[in-house]
């Protein structure tokens, strides 16, 4: 199991990205996120740095003549966005090179980051036939070192019952916020319940979908045992073109299911490759999109 790990110049890159949500949640503690409330007083808090756009108003400028960078100062009228990151550690995601599941601890734990140094709350689980290890919401930088920890723990395990696992996850969890969910998607019984659980108490759904190169292109020719990673089940097949051909129409058919029921849903849908480095998923791919900004 590969070790997270972020060098600094990337780690100062994150440092100014911060989670998009479309809806709006009503936080205990300030965040970056603005409030809707009005008659509030504002009552200084905690800095973050100064972002384009950002109000000059808010700016330091004791700390500026200082240390000739500018800083924003956060109020407590200001709310606290909740993130969830929900890690799929199944043993399907132990697959490809490098592993989904090495791919995965790393971007959840670069969104951690982001969450984490945003000011905003961070909830982490990990789940496969059933919740795993939990990371109960937390709000602060000085929980980085304890979040690397709880990724470095996780391991591929278990088979995958995603819709049970998302649905005790709604049950048990009594804030809302941002739900990002990690995972390469295969359950025979289908992902849609578990999905429709979180819709249902207005969470706001990302899926990041991670797919393998050798998922989406087979390196194998005649006569072969495909052994199932999470069931053992074994089938012996014989390769030809055909077998192939119909294997691309089932995947094609996988990816468009999931990507018309997100659409038809209100769901944020990323698919990657583990062949594209997880710097650039981060820094370009997710920031193209509404997850980050």
């Amino acid at each position: 199991m590969e070790k997270v790990l972020f060098d600094s110049s990337f780690l100062k890159k994150l440092e100014f990205l911060k989670f998009v949500s479309k809806k709006a949640y009503r936080g205990k503690i300030r965040g970056e996120h603005s409030t809707q409330k009005r008659g509030m007083s504002l009552e200084f808090s905690d800095y973050r740095n100064y972002q384009d756009g950002d109000d000059y108003k808010y700016v330091d400028w004791n700390v500026y003549s200082r240390l000739d960078k500018l800083f924003l100062k956060i109020f407590t009228a200001e709310e606290d966005l909740t993130i969830h990151l929900l890690i799929d550690t199944s043993r399907s995601m132990a697959f490809g090179t490098p592993p989904k599941i090495d791919y995965a601890r790393k971007v959840a734990a670069a969104l951690g980051f982001i969450g984490l140094t945003a000011l905003d709350r961070l909830a982490i689980a990990s789940f496969s036939s059933k919740l795993g290890q939990v990371f109960a919401p937390r709000r602060s930088r000085n929980y980085l070192s304890e979040m690397f920890e709880f990724f470095n723990r996780i391991e591929s395990e278990g088979e995958t019952d995603f819709s049970k696992s998302l649905s005790d996850y709604t049950l048990s969890s009594k804030r809302l916020g941002k739900a990002v969910v990690i995972s390469d998607f295969y359950d025979e019984k289908g992902i849609e319940k578990g999905l429709d659980a979180l819709k249902f108490r207005k969470f706001d759904i990302a899926l990041i979908h991670l797919v393998d190169e050798e998922e989406i292109n087979p390196r194998l020719s005649g006569s072969v045992r495909l052994v199932d990673i999470e069931t053992g089940a074994m089938r012996d097949l014989s390769i030809t073109r055909g077998v192939l051909e119909r294997y691309y129409e089932a995947l094609e058919a996988f990816f468009q299911r999931l990507e018309t029921y997100c659409m038809k849903s209100g769901i944020e849908y990323f698919r990657a490759s583990t062949i594209i480095p997880f710097e650039d998923l981060i820094l370009r791919h997710l920031r193209q999109g509404s997850l980050i900004k």
